[in-house]
Order: C-alpha cells, then structure tokens, then sequence
C-alpha cells in the first residue's frame, strides 16, 4: 500500500514518451556528405525551475482520475493525517488538572483553559507541521486535505494563537463550501425553506453511509465559534449559532457539539440559568465519558446555584456512576456531603460519612481536602472545632496547592470575621503566597492583606488611648500600686523569656533536628509542636487549672491579653480598667533594659494633663474615623462601617467631622436598604448642618466646594478617570473613582464620578438584556434617583436607560440586516470598507464649487475669494510696474506637525483581489518589522473609483515621514511587488485634513497640497 502512494508523489514531472524514445537518429550529414562530428560535451539545455509547491502543478497538470484519487486520498490520510490526529490527540489527554481546579467554585467548562493549559508547544507545532506538509505536498482536491486545515486550526487553538485559528477555520468554511448542484441546492447564505444554510449537506444514510467520509467544514463551524467566544465576540458566536440551530443541513452528529458550544458560550457570559438546557442536552448526545463526567459536575453545580439540591444530588450521583478521576470522584462526593448537611440533623451525619472517608486508604490522598470540608461545615456553629479541622488539613500536607490555598484562607476568614484582624492577615500572606493568578477569590485576598495592617493599627491605636485614659482616671494612689505591679510583671516576663530563648538556643545546637519545622514547609511559623487542642488530657487539665485560677469567665475577645497586670478599681465609669503593654510603647520602654521598667517610667506615657488628655482623644477620633473609612471603601464591610461610626458619636457626640460622618451613614444605610435609618440621619443633616456641602447633595445633588487647590486636584482626578473610560479602561476608571472617594471624600464633583462609575458598570456588564437582576439598570437609576436636581445627570442618565431599553430591539435588527443589490447584483451597500473611523460622516463642504447654485453670501465669499485669486483690476490708471506675482491658491488643508497623522496608500485601476493581497502582505510587514508601534491597517473607499489603504495612527508627522520613506522604498521591492508602482501613490496626511479630505472627496487637490508643502525625495 505505501509504495504505490510514495510513487504518486516522486513521480517525474517531465517524462520523454516511449514513441520518442524508440524513434532512430539519423546522424546530421556534412556538405561533403561524411557525418558531422559530434561533441565531446553535450551541452546543458537552461532548466526553468518551477517554485509552486506540487499541490498546484498537480492541479494544473495532472486529471483527477480515479486512480489518482485512490492513492492520493491514501497517501494523504495515512501517511499524514493519521499521525498528526494521534499526535494532537495525545497532546490534550496529556493535560492533566488533577489538583488544579478549585471544586468549591464553579469549575471550567473544559479541563483546560488558554490561560493556564500546559501543551506542549514543541509537539503542537509538530502537528501544524505535518499537516501543512499533507496540504503542500498533495493533490488539494482530495477529501482529507479539509480535514488537515481543521487539525492546524486546533493545534492554533490549543497553543493560544486564535488569530491564525480564526483565519483557517474561517478558510475552511469558504474554500470548501458546496459547489455542486446535488450537493448544495443554493449558494452559502441564500435561504432555503424559510431558513438560512450555510452548512455542508452530508450523506450518511443508510448502512454504509455511517462509513463515509464527513466534512471538516461543518466541524469547522463550531471550531471557529470556540475560538471567537476566547476573543469574547460574543454575539457573532450568537449569530453564528442561531444560523447553524436552524439549518437544515447541519447533520445530526455535530447535535451534542452544538449544544455545547452554547452550553459555553452561556457559561463564558455568566448566564448560568440559559447554560442548563443545553448542557443537559449535550450530556445527553456526548460518547466522551470524561467530558459527560465533567459536564455532570458542573451541572450539579449549577443546579446548587439555582436552589435544586435535588437534581443537584442525582448530578452528582451520576458523576460518580461514570467512574471518573479519582479527584472528581472525590469532590462529588464532598459535595453530597455538604447538601445533606443542610438538611436537618445532617450535619451530624455528614461528619460522621467525612470521619469515615478519612479511615479509608483510597481517600488517603485526599485526608487534607476531607479536613478541610470538616471545618467548613462546622464553620461558623463552632469557630473553635472549626480552626481545629483546618489547622490538621494544613498539617496532612500534601501537594494539591490548590486545596492548601483555600485552607489558608478559610481560616484567614475565620480569624478576619471575629475581628482579629492581625492574625487574619498572616493568613492571607499565606494564602496570597500560594494562590494562582486565576485563583477566584484573588482580589479580595489581596485587598485584605494590603488593608488589615492599616486596620489593625488603627485598632491599636484606639485600645491603647482607651486604656491610657482610663488608668489616668483612676486615684492616684490606685494608679501608682496599679503601675508598680505592671512594672514588676513585665521585668518577669521578660527575664522568663530571654531564659527560654537560652534554653532554645542550647538545645538546637544539641540537636539540629529539633529545629526544623516538623509541620512541613507550608505550615505557619509561629506552629511548633501539637497543637494544645489535639490532645484531649491536655485540654481537660487546662480547663481545670483557668477555672481554679480565674474563675467562670464569660466568653470575649481579648479578656486577657498576654503579659498584662490587670485590676478592678472604681473610676469614674465603674468600668474594669485593663493594662495592656501599649502602655510600655506610650512611655517609650521599648529600648529600655527590663530592670530599668519602672511604674514611673510607665506613668510617663498616661495622659494625666488636660494637652496629653485631648492629644489622646484626637488620636482617638482619627483612628475611628479612618477606621469606619477602610471598612466601607476597601474591605466592602458596611454593617462593620456603620457600627464604628456609630460607636464613634455615641463616644464622642462633637466630633469635628460630624457633618460628614452623619451623611456617611445616611448613605451606608441607603446601600443596605435600611429605608428608616437612612432617613433619620438624613433629616439631622439638613436640620443640624442644613448649611454645609452634604445638605446640598441631599437636596439636589450639588455640592459647594470653597477650598479652590482642593478643586484643581479634584477635577484633575476625574479628568484621569474619564480619560481611562474613554480610552476603554472601565475597570481603570472604577479604580480612580474609588480612590477619589476614599481619599477626598464627598467632593463637588461627586455626582459626575457616581455617573461615570455607573457608565463604566454598565460598559462592563456582558449580561444587558438577559441579566433578570438588571444590575446595569439598577447602577443608572440609582444615580438617576440621588441626584434628582441636577438636570444635567438626569438627562444623561435617561439616555443611558433608553439606551438600556432598546438594546434587544438593536441587536435583532442588526442580526436581520441584509445586504441589499441591484438587478445587475452589485451591492447597494458598500462591502469593501473594513475601517471607519468616528468623523467619517458627511460634512459641510468647506470650499465651495465654482459652478452650482449658491446662496447670494455664498456669493459674495466667492466672489471675495475670486478677486483674491484673480485680483481685480483698479478703473484709475496705474503707473508701468511689474505684475505682482499671482497669490497663493487658497486651501482648506493645513499644515500641524502635532496632530495625529496617517499615511496612506491609494490605488489606481487596481483589482480587488490585488488589493486584498496588499493589506494582507502589509500587515504582515507591520507584524515583522513594527510590532511594538502598533500601527493598524484598514481599507477606505472614498469614492467609487478611489480606494486605499490607511496606516495609523501616528502621534505627529515626523513618525508619519519617517514610515512613509521606508514603505515608499520596500514596497515594490519586498512588499506588493505584484503591483505596478505607477498604479499607486503614497502622502501622509493629518486627522484634521482627513475629515476635510472625507468631506470635500478632492483627492487631487490634497495631492498638490502635499506636494507643496512637504519635502519627499
């Protein structure tokens, strides 16, 4: 079988036929009738050397026989296409996610993603290799050659590179469209029974018809809609798959790659409700049991979003039932687990079902992920036994860093929601150390980290002066026993600490062993040892000696904090005073040897005088102030906000900032709802502070604002956030604005950064028109609603909600527009227009026509320009001088080195196909040669007889010039050497002067300009 097709292929292209061969020579004959001498050297006839690939010379020389077809099919599939398929196939089953995905989160839709995947590049490019070998090398009218573009689309597609993946299913889809009439009854895109077709029409009936070779075309569909919802074209992949749901001759094998494809694309867009159905179906009609297992999983999943913990628990039966990866049979087992722990009396039962699972060796793998299930459910009914199931999960090790990362920031979250803010974010440093950059919860883990440390000094700051007052409120002669004792107990401590920092150093270097970390390389530092609580004689004995010691205590935070003297005396609050070592940092012991602490070193920092005593307050009042700010802007924690603003005017009713203080929480209650609140706190705004700038926003969204640089820095911010919207940065211009408000506060100004945050919320927004939360809508009426004097936002934000309103209505027309033709068949609309640009509308003509009817000022300026162009000869005779010489013609172009440029290249009697094959090669060169200038080219017709191509965009004319001399040289040369230099011409030419040269379509006018006024050589 192999000979045959390699001879196919080393055939000789030029054969000398056997007729010829056999002919005899008759040797040339002299004058002198003896034969002519032959030479001793044959000499070399010139050999034309044909540098087409043989597909094309097998196109144009050789028939299409059925011998040919035989062997060439044959050689094409197995010699090529066979290998290429069994090599890309085992590049994607080599990916393995085991550990990669966080189960607790909806899962990707597909096992890898461009993101993170892991193919071999080496191997992928091997693929695209060899098929693009099969394409060059054989005959292009055989059957599997559509099959080998479609595998150098995928292997495009798996190694990230969609452009190229784009392009050739894209070429599959036109070259290999139908031609023949019993194949394809109408042309691609024509209607057929009231439906639009453009697939292949297969014929597979009957028994041997499931045999028969299928087109890659079809397949091609769905490939190239993949690849177009990575580059988030989201509603082409729409169009695209409302054509194919509805075209008759979309064969029924491609039914389970259809529905999941919009399975996909409902998934990429948030749309999980619409993802169901068709997710379903493609279960239904997949023969992948690794796909149909994943698809299970993630359907449950959904269904647990939607509140279906029924169908959520036979998915995840089912999941199981298929046999999948030992990962994913364990995650669906977990999240059995934790739906029949919402149940009553479940908890318990789960428990008991995880305990089993870890006595079991074929979970033994998994013990960290059981654990740490453990301590979520039992999260937050017991935080205690809770941050004992994960501490253990962190001490089970193993290498799945995906299940540690959400280990470290379970208990993090633990620790962040009883406000022990600095244990918290040790955590989140943990968890930020070993997160992924796709990890789910990234942002918030970062917030955190970067907040806490600010938190938690301003917590510090707030205990220690609380603590300071009020011992200074206690009798003096209290006060001295009181910080007598302090002192004694820290010079304790401290003694008790450097001599077991001795013994610790002594007994490492006895025995080094003894200082590794025995709880692995991941556990917490501060972690050495057992754990306390792991051991039940200790926990009873412990229990025993506290409540001997100190009694029933009632369970609070910080009742005791470490190295503290602590007594109960009556102050003026008849509150217990604590001590804590804050006092040492305030008297500034820190430097001081332990014997040196004495209580009046430690009476030094109190504020016993009525400066230190305000001093303290202030410090105070900024804390909480700055405190009840980074709860609300950066951490998001508005119940929190709220209560520390309210504790602040409960503690201190004349704060100076009251103002802005009683209308922050006029609005924090507006954002929770809080309908009564809010209004309460309105009402003391305009009665008690009716005056200020946050009473004028309450009434009427104004704001006055006196302090003249603050308002320079102030527009100076928006003006940046409103650059990055307009420059497409929505989430840049969210970031600006939050950091205004967290910074200036409420500002005068406030009401255009709330309506640039709802644009760029509604410019973020993928789910406008299918969102049943509205979410775009809600933003723009919430501005609409807080601002409702101010006309300016009312007008622009209505527009936005029309906008929002007709959006369905916009996209179903733009979905039926057709291209409408004459009879002849011309396009009535012009179809060769790749590039328009936002001025490209028509335009007053600013140089008016010598001929046509104008309006009698029209007339005059006419008239005015004329005699400046002719000049008008005086009636009083002049004496003999010489003529002066004839001014300038007048021009509406102008020269303006600063504005943006373009260069351009227009055609002259130049085919369609010629041009088409010019953007492409510069495009090509602009990738090679300027791939860090960005520069973008586009087809513009500007008449019907005058098309070009435009090269933008640069920022002045010198970078124009300087592009212009080196593509005026390649291009015939290396770039379009298929077109005539004299069927084209280069200028550069201004944005300025482009509109007028749109509007006034004077090509040749400009052409002058450009010649008089720049320099080319």
């Amino acid at each position: 079988m192999g000979s045959p097709a390699v001879f196919a292929q080393i055939k000789p292209r030029n054969q000398v036929p056997q007729q010829q061969q056999q002919q005899p020579q008759q040797a040339p004959q002299s004058q002198s009738g003896r034969p002519a001498l032959k030479p001793l050297f044959k000499p070399k006839e010139p050999r034309i050397q044909d540098r087409r690939p043989p597909s094309e010379v097998m196109l144009e020389k050789k028939h299409w026989n059925f011998k040919r077809k035989f062997f060439q099919n044959l050689a094409t599939r197995y010699n090529y296409y066979f290998h290429a398929r069994v090599k890309l196939d085992r590049v994607v089953k080599t990916v393995n996610r085991d550990g990669q995905d966080n189960y607790n989160v909806l899962l990707p839709f597909y096992p890898t993603s461009l993101q993170s995947q892991g193919f071999s590049k080496t191997e992928l490019d091997s693929v695209i290799e060899k098929t693009n070998m099969a394409i060059q090398l054989h005959d292009p009218r055989g059957k599997w050659i559509d099959d080998c573009f479609l595998l150098m689309g995928r292997a495009y597609f798996y190694e990230g590179d969609l452009e190229n993946a784009n392009k050739t299913f894209q070429y599959i889809n036109i070259t290999f469209a139908p031609k023949k009439k019993d194949e394809y009854k109408t042309v691609v895109g024509a209607s057929e029974n009231d439906h639009i077709s453009i697939a292949t029409r297969e014929k597979r009936k009957g028994i041997l018809g499931r045999f028969k070779h299928v087109s890659a075309r079809n397949d091609a569909f769905l490939w190239r809609a993949k690849t177009l919802l990575e580059q988030k074209e989201f509603d082409e992949v729409q169009a695209l798959l409302n054509i194919l749901t509805t075209d008759p001759n979309f064969p029924h094998r491609l039914d389970g790659g259809l529905a999941e494809v919009r399975a996909y694309s409902n998934y990429r867009q948030g749309r999980y409700p619409e993802t169901i159905e068709p997710l379903k179906m493609a279960i239904d009609k997949s023969h992948d049991r690794v796909a149909k297992a994943r698809m299970s999983f993630i359907l449950g999943q959904l269904y647990l979003q939607q509140h279906h913990p029924d169908s959520a628990m036979d998915q995840f039966r089912d999941v199981i039932a298929r046999k999948p990866d030992p990962m994913m049979d364990f995650q669906a087992r977990l999240q059995i687990a934790k739906i029949n722990a919402k149940e009553e009396g479940g908890l318990a039962r789960s428990q008991e079902g995880l305990r089993h699972m870890l006595k079991k060796e074929r979970f033994s793998r998994f013990r960290d992920a059981i654990l740490y299930t453990m301590g979520t459910l039992a999260y937050p009914a017991d935080a205690e036994a809770a941050l004992g199931y994960l501490q253990k999960s962190l001490k089970a090790g193993g290498d799945n860093m995906v299940q540690r990362t959400l280990t470290y920031k379970a208990i993090a979250d633990i620790y962040y929601d009883q406000r022990q803010y600095l244990d918290a974010k040790k955590y989140y440093d943990s968890t930020a150390g070993t997160m992924t950059p796709d990890f789910v919860d990234a942002a918030t883990v970062n917030v955190r980290k970067a907040v806490l440390a600010d938190v938690a000094a301003k917590q510090a700051i707030v205990h220690r002066e609380d603590s300071l007052r009020r011992i200074a409120a206690i009798p003096e002669s209290d006060r001295n026993i009181f910080l007598a004792k302090l002192a004694a107990t820290m010079r304790t401590a401290a003694a008790e600490k450097k001599k077991k920092e001795a013994t610790q150093a002594a007994s490492s270097n006895d025995n080094p062993l003894l200082s590794n970390n025995s709880n692995g390389a991941y556990a917490p530092k501060e972690e050495k040892g057992d754990w306390y609580f792991y051991n039940p004689a200790s926990k009873s004995t412990g229990y025993s000696e506290f409540k001997r010691r100190w009694g029933n205590r009632s369970v609070a935070d910080n009742w005791r904090r470490s190295q503290t003297g602590s007594m109960h005396m009556a102050n003026n609050n008849d509150n217990p005073v604590e001590m804590t070592t804050d006092a040492a940092t305030a008297a500034k012991t820190d430097n001081l040897p332990p014997d040196s602490i004495t209580g009046e070193r430690l009476a030094q920092g109190l504020p016993l005088t009525p400066d230190k005593l305000l001093a303290s307050q202030k410090l105070d009042q900024d804390a909480r102030f700055e405190l009840g700010k980074l709860y609300y802007d950066k951490l998001e924690n508005y119940p929190l906000a709220i209560e520390t603003y309210d504790s602040l005017l409960l503690k201190y009713p004349n704060h100076p900032r009251k103002p802005e203080i009683l209308y922050s929480l006029y609005v924090w209650h507006g954002k929770l709802n809080h309908t009564a609140e809010a209004g309460r706190y309105k009402d003391m705004v305009l009665k008690e502070y009716g005056n200020t700038n946050y009473a004028d926003i309450i009434r009427s969204g104004g704001n006055r604002d006196t302090d003249l640089a603050r308002k320079k820095v102030v527009s100076a911010t928006y003006d940046s956030a409103y650059t990055a919207f307009r420059n497409g940065d929505a989430a840049g211009a969210l970031a600006i604005k939050r950091r205004a408000d967290s910074t200036y506060g409420v500002n005068f100004m406030q009401g255009k950064f709330d309506l640039l945050e709802a644009m760029a919320l509604v410019k973020q927004d993928t789910l406008i028109g299918i969102d049943s939360t509205q979410a775009s809508r809600k933003a723009v009426l919430a501005v609409m609603n807080k601002y409702p004097g101010d006309d300016g936002i009312q007008q622009q934000t209505k527009t936005l909600l029309d906008a929002l309103d007709h959006r369905n209505e916009l996209v179903n027309y733009l979905a039926k527009l057709e291209i409408r033709k004459d009879e002849n068949g011309t396009p009535l609309v012009d179809e060769d227009v790749s590039m328009r640009y936002p001025w490209q509308n028509p335009q007053p003509v600013l140089v008016d026509k010598l001929k046509g009817s104008k309006t009698p000022a029209a007339l005059a300026d006419s008239a005015h320009i004329s005699n400046q162009i002719a000049g008008v000869v005086p009636t009083a005779p002049i004496a003999t001088v010489a003529p002066p010489p004839p001014p300038k013609p007048v021009t509406p172009y102008k020269l303006s080195a600063d504005n943006p440029h373009f260069v351009v290249l227009a055609f002259q009697r130049v085919s369609k196909e010629l041009m088409d094959e010019g953007l492409n090669q510069f495009t090509r060169y602009n990738a090679s040669k300027h791939a860090t200038d960005k520069i973008e080219v586009g087809s513009f017709v500007l008449s019907p007889s005058e098309t070009m191509l435009i090269f933008r965009i640069f920022p002045n004319e010198d970078k124009a010039l300087t592009y212009f001399d080196e593509i005026r040289e390649e291009a015939a040369v290396s770039i379009i050497p298929r077109i005539r230099p004299a069927d084209y011409s280069f200028f550069v030419i201004s944005r300025d002067n482009f509109i007028l040269l749109n509007s006034t379509k004077d090509l040749i006018g400009y052409r002058k300009f450009f010649t008089d006024n720049y320099v080319t050589q």
